[in-house]
């Protein structure tokens, strides 16, 4: 899954966005059976899409709908930080290179 995202524009919510980040949303992640790995990036070039971070959380699971109800439960106390009218989320399944 990746994640689009940043925090809301008042002083001091970045520090406070990342903290809750860091320190609860990622674990909360993390907390999901079938999460591998949870890794943010800052954005450092983009095209059209404003979004100051990037979330990328691998997952291994046989059905993504069960796995995304799962975060939906444990991972889903969001911080008033969080800009999420403009958040992006998208999930997608790695392709076998091999097929043509």
């Amino acid at each position: 899954m990746i994640a689009l995202n940043g925090p809301t524009t008042g002083e001091g919510d970045e520090a406070e966005y990342n903290r809750w980040y860091n320190q609860e949303h990622k674990p909360d992640l993390e907390s999901v059976d079938g999460t591998v790995s949870v890794r943010r990036f800052k954005t450092v070039w983009q095209n059209r899409i404003d979004k100051p971070y990037i979330s990328v959380t691998e997952i291994e699971a046989d059905s993504p709908e069960q796995i995304m109800a799962e975060m939906g439960k444990k991972a889903a106390q969001f911080s008033d930080k969080i800009d999420r009218t403009t958040s992006i989320a998208l999930l997608g399944v790695e392709l076998d290179t091999s097929i043509e």
